[in-house]
């Protein structure tokens, strides 16, 4: 069993593109876990091992892999950076105790790192920024550390300062020690014209660090120049404790910074033994090794061969004859098929795991991601992420009739590797949709149904559940006779249409007066009205919000029936909408969008183009960030997520509920 001081559990984050992929590939290459270095251009790095993601060019679910590197045993989660997946990343962030951020060498990308770095912070998770592809031309340092400062504060500081940039990018300046380090890893001295900033940048560090060292702040003001053993203790006791965030340079494409990199998670970054995780009670739970067993689904990976739960152990040893219990499920009984480390696609036996192992166990029924496992009478329950509501849906059925049933079995499996999905029928037109949290996200997940499941689908956009109705009211007098060689069939009704306010729907009353129409036949001539109605009118859309009374009408005693008022009352309407006519109703949504300030007017823009109506504006809950309610058509918001998103740097994010009917423009209307 492994070290748990030896153990480092590292996610490594960013936005889309940035080159976590590469850096992850780097990084093991560099500790000898790999013979050479795969491509993500090529589809042969470790972790985005998933046919989708080669395809697509970038990682679209979490990745696993595991190396020795000097006096540390790294795991590391590499994760995707595109919007779509970010809730699979909250989700596997549970399981990590440090990450890096990887963002490349431009000042307009550092917006795209909100969400992640809001959502370290909240978790108090350890982080330092990596600024990747520092050797590509336009590449801005200065600018990108002046971006992150401003947006998350005085605490994110350089630790290193690159040698040149783009195609002049030689290596870095390393600031604790005042020593330069060429692209091949030599130490040189600092080029001269680097040597007034490196200075400037390493008393803004060491300020800093005063900032929780009085002894420190001491020595500053005093103009002593600390310690080197000083200035290490400082670094690490504060990033451990998530005050300082470091900000390295590199290139993971050239090389450049790994080497640093490694050194810096393992010094700077926490072992699992460091801060114990707390239970959803707010109770420690120790990570010993001979206590009870507490662990944490935060992966759930499904192929041909059955499912892997991938887990964090938080305490105690797990083994083959080690009794499971789930907590989250009343606790069920959970039998351990197999424990296994995760290196990409390969499984790496093991025949037990302890306190901040992360590993996959196999065929666990009944468990899911987010679940806690734990010892029998543990009493311990880990807490969960909760994950935003789908923003994109679409309508989806099997290629084949004959797949309904096994379409039905591949979506629960689906979802249970990303719970982020959600499958379910729409409101008004019962229409089976696979939603989730963007355009890519959806795709994706229609792309593995195939791949994985064998199940062709079919996928349109949502249908708009467009209703019409009345706007004056009237009379009808409609018969039906028909004469055949024995019974005939005969009905005559009378029926009064009248309008309703909007919301209403459909209702039915009669007003005979001397049997006119026999009483049994009332409900034939319900039904006959409504099935027309539903049917549709002249636009082909469900007919609602209108009162039909049925008022006078005539009975054969011989050929009148049930079937033959049905029909008659349901040609009354026809009769009665041609003669209307009817306006085409749209469903209403209310909406709450909330974006950066900065990015205000452009959403209100957005809205205002999609035919909505603002109902105001307020505060959100985060600082400097807005929220806009507003009124927008159904129609309008097909494609609004990723509309949304490009307009406000991939941060904006919305939520929408049914309003009510309105009017719908004649142009807008689409069948």
């Amino acid at each position: 069993m492994e070290d748990i001081a030896r153990l480092r559990n590292i996610a490594i984050v960013g936005p889309h593109h940035a080159g976590k992929t590469t850096l992850v590939e780097a990084l093991l290459a560099h500790c000898g876990a790999i013979p050479r270095r795969g491509s993500v251009r090529d589809g042969t790095t470790t972790t985005d091992c998933e046919p989708e993601a080669i395809d697509h060019l970038q990682s679209v679910c979490v990745g696993f892999a595991h190396t020795t590197c000097g006096p540390v045993n790294l795991t590391l989660v590499d994760t995707p950076g595109f919007i779509d997946f970010f809730e699979e990343t909250k989700t596997v962030l549970n399981a990590v105790d440090a990450a890096a951020i990887v963002i490349d060498a431009e000042p307009d990308r550092v917006a795209q790192t909100a969400g992640i770095v809001e959502h370290l912070e909240m978790r108090k998770t350890p982080h330092l920024f990596f600024v990747n592809k520092l050797d590509k031309p336009g590449a801005n340092f200065d600018a990108t550390l002046a971006a992150l400062r401003e947006a998350y504060g005085p605490h994110v500081v350089a630790m290193q300062l690159p040698i040149g940039a783009g195609p002049t990018f030689d290596g870095y300046v390393d600031l604790t020690n005042r020593t330069g380090h060429a692209a091949d890893g030599k130490t040189i001295e600092i080029p001269a014209a680097l040597q007034a900033e490196a200075e400037t940048q390493r008393t803004i560090l060491l300020e800093a660090l005063a900032d929780f060292d009085d002894t420190l702040m001491e020595e500053l003001l005093d103009g002593k120049d600390p310690a080197q053993e000083e200035i290490d203790r400082d670094l690490c006791e504060d990033c451990a404790h998530d005050q300082i965030i470091p900000v390295l340079v590199g290139s993971a494409e050239k090389n450049v910074g790994v080497s640093a990199l490694v050194d810096a998670v393992a010094r700077l970054f926490p072992s699992p033994a460091t801060e114990p995780r707390k239970d959803v009670d707010g109770r420690p739970v120790v990570p010993r090794p001979d206590g009870p067993v507490v662990a944490q689904v935060c992966k759930t990976i499904v192929n041909q061969q059955g499912k892997l739960s991938v887990v964090r152990v938080f305490a105690g040893t797990l083994s083959q004859s080690t009794p499971i219990v789930n907590a989250s499920r009343n606790g069920a009984t959970v039998r351990l098929s197999g424990i296994a480390r995760l290196f990409g696609k390969k499984q790496e036996p093991v025949q037990s795991a302890g306190p901040g192992s992360i590993v996959a166990l196999a065929r666990l029924d009944g468990v899911c991601t987010g679940d806690t496992l734990s010892s029998p009478n543990a009493g311990v329950l880990m807490p969960t992420v909760p994950l935003a509501e789908p923003l994109f849906a679409v309508a989806i059925a099997p290629a084949q009739r004959l797949d309904e049933a096994k379409l039905s079995q591949a979506l629960a499996r689906l979802i249970d590797e990303d719970p982020a999905l959600r499958v379910g029928r729409a409101e008004f037109t019962n229409e089976l949709q696979l939603m989730g949290s963007g355009e890519t996200h959806v795709s994706t997940a229609t792309e593995r149904l195939s791949r994985k499941f064998n199940v062709d689908v079919k996928t349109h956009p949502p249908s708009i559940a467009y209703r019409e109705t009345i706007q004056t009211s009237t009379e009808i007098h409609s018969r039906y006779k028909h004469q055949t060689g024995g019974h005939g069939q005969f009905a005559d009704v009378k029926l009064r249409f009248e309008t309703r306010e909007r919301g209403n729907g459909v209702t039915f009353a009669e007003k005979i007066v001397g049997g006119v129409v026999p009483r049994q036949f009332f409900p034939a001539v319900e039904k006959g009205v409504r099935e027309a109605l539903a049917t549709g009118g002249p636009h082909g859309f469900p007919v609602t919000d209108l009162h039909v009374t049925l008022f006078d009408g005539a009975f054969h005693d011989v050929d009148s029936s049930e079937a033959s008022f049905r029909t008659a009352s349901s040609m009354g309407v026809r009769d009665a909408l041609h003669k209307l006519g009817t306006v085409v109703l749209e469903p209403l949504m209310r909406v709450e969008t909330t974006v950066p300030s900065a990015f205000l007017s452009a959403a209100v823009s957005q809205l205002t183009a999609k035919r909505g109506q603002i109902l105001g504006f307020e505060p959100a809950d985060k600082p400097n960030w807005d929220r806009i309610v507003a009124h927008v058509p159904q129609a309008e918001l097909g494609r609004y997520a990723t509309e949304l998103r490009t307009a406000s740097a991939g941060l904006g994010t919305y939520s929408a509920r049914h309003e009510r009917f309105e009017v719908a423009p004649e142009r807008a209307v689409v069948a």
